[in-house]
């Protein structure tokens, strides 16, 4: 059990008073990282401005694990980083289910857990801090059906990997918002979040579906440059405003995407609030070592923290990205 988690939280909640300067916390803050991976900019960077936060408010990194997407791996890495000293956990998850060992160890070490990107499907957590996935596609699902002149057109959507929240919410978020907006054929295929595959899947749909206008990409990091390079070699990599131009938009916000978007082969791509993951994951790390209680409610930083199932989670927003802000230092892309 966290120790007396007894406060009540004001109506909205001001999680900027937690990041406070020279705050007196109950308890200095040892943070462990336990990453899925570190060989993606999104995990890089993650761990980048959770490092920052922490040191912003006087605590320190014990040390940072890479499960190589292992989730047995990560188990093990639970124990490294409590076993060094780590008295709270910022983590990515391998796998929704098979990180239930990982929390149980925690929480049998009195040790605060806050899971970033995706919920885990069992085992406790102080808090969940994600972005509304069925959101970012809606948002996705209109920027694509805005850059397609023709609304009647074919679209070809290649979703994440539907065994996974993220990927079903995305799917499912678009599908609802592209058909109120547009009458055009959608042909769907999944890439389960792999870029060879992705690739695989524009160029056969592509084959037989030489009218496909717009392509929706359920990532960006992953997707995005196997697609275009496949698009290339078959000269439909067509710069917007130009004849031939396929629209697409993605989902992430990576710096390659972000240069497509300078460059003008990608419309746009619904960037995922990385940087935030971490500040304020870290901060109700700082708030769980404190004693303080998580609650509903809508947050000082236009999100609302929601109770789905048992875990408290905060869907932090997304912003769309296009030319006009493509530059705008505040996306973690630009932060690469």
């Amino acid at each position: 059990m966290l120790k007396s988690l007894k406060l009540t939280l004001a109506t909205t909640i001001c999680v900027s008073a937690l990041a406070a300067s020279n705050p007196s916390y109950a308890e200095t803050m040892k943070l462990g990282l336990s990453m899925p991976t570190l060989n993606t900019p999104f995990f890089t960077v993650l761990v980048n401005a959770a490092t920052d936060q922490a040191k912003s408010t006087g605590g320190s990194v014990v040390q940072t694990t890479n499960a190589n997407r292992d989730a047995s791996q990560q188990v093990t890495d639970f124990r490294n980083l409590i076993n060094a000293g780590a008295n709270v956990i910022l983590a990515g998850v391998v796998d929704r289910a098979a990180i239930k060992p990982s929390l149980d160890y925690a929480k049998s070490k009195n040790v605060p857990v806050v899971i970033v990107d995706d919920k885990p499907a069992a085992g406790d957590v102080y808090a969940v801090v994600r972005a509304d996935n069925l959101a970012m596609g809606a948002r996705a699902a209109e920027a694509l059906a805005a850059a397609m002149p023709d609304k009647n057109a074919t679209v070809l959507h290649v979703t994440g990997g539907l065994t996974t929240t993220n990927g079903r919410d995305r799917k499912n978020g678009f599908d609802e918002a592209f058909k109120n907006v547009s009458s055009g054929k959608v042909i769907e295929q999944t890439a389960n979040w792999e870029g060879p595959q992705a690739a695989n899947v524009a160029s056969t749909v592509m084959s037989g579906n030489s009218d496909i206008a717009g392509i929706h990409l359920a990532t960006d990091t992953l997707y995005y440059d196997p697609v275009a390079a496949a698009l290339k070699s078959r000269g439909r990599l067509v710069p917007v405003d130009q004849p031939g131009h396929i629209a697409i938009v993605a989902i992430d916000g990576g710096a390659s995407a972000l240069k497509a978007i300078r460059n003008g082969n990608l419309d746009a791509t619904v960037s995922q609030p990385v940087t935030d993951y971490a500040k304020y994951g870290v901060i109700y790390l700082q708030a769980a070592l404190d004693g303080k209680e998580m609650k509903e409610g809508p947050t000082d930083h236009n999100s609302i923290v929601v109770k789905d199932g048992k875990y408290f989670v905060d869907n932090l927003q997304s912003p769309i990205v296009t030319k006009q802000n493509v530059d705008d230092t505040s996306l973690w892309g630009n932060a690469e």
